[in-house]
């Protein structure tokens, strides 16, 4: 891939990247100073867990952006380790074609979550559930552009 298309997808990595760099931060950050001020001063803060759980909620969800990018996501292609060139290339795009249709579902699916949780708020936190579950529909989204552009450059090897 080249042009404006891959440099909008170096954009979106690196983009993901930050947000995900930021997060991981975020939660360790938070994680300390839940440690020191709950043993150390004695007055544990009541949003650390809250937080901590949409942190990694939506830390996970970027995580499979990246995973599928990098192709560093948890596959188990035994199946296809004594097939020909050809056939294990037919195999490697029928498991992309219904990662996509599982992600499809998987997000539209998600979006009734997040609208099912739309005014109810975190106990602790100043902002609404929602706030959580959008990572669903997000991280469906943003692994969906990433199959179909492995996809794409999947078609483009195909063996003679």
């Amino acid at each position: 891939m080249s042009g404006p298309a891959a440099a909008l997808l170096r954009g979106l990595d690196r983009a993901v990247g930050l947000a995900l760099l930021a997060l991981l931060a975020a939660l360790v950050a938070i994680g300390g100073l839940q440690i020191v001020f709950r043993f150390v001063l004695g007055n544990p803060l009541p949003w650390v867990l809250e937080a901590s759980v949409l942190g990694m909620v939506w830390a996970t969800m970027l995580s499979g952006y990246v995973g599928v990018r990098q192709n560093r996501h948890l596959s188990a292609d035994f199946v296809g380790l004594r097939l020909s060139p050809r056939r294990r290339w037919v195999l490697d795009l029928v498991a992309m074609l219904l990662c996509l249709v599982f992600l499809a579902v998987y997000g539209w699916s998600s979006l009734a979550v997040v609208d099912a949780m739309d005014g109810i708020p975190f106990t602790s936190l100043p902002v609404e559930q929602p706030a959580l579950y959008w990572s669903l529909p997000v991280g469906a989204l943003l692994m969906a552009l990433a199959f179909a552009v492995r996809l794409r450059e999947h078609a483009a090897s195909r063996p003679r």
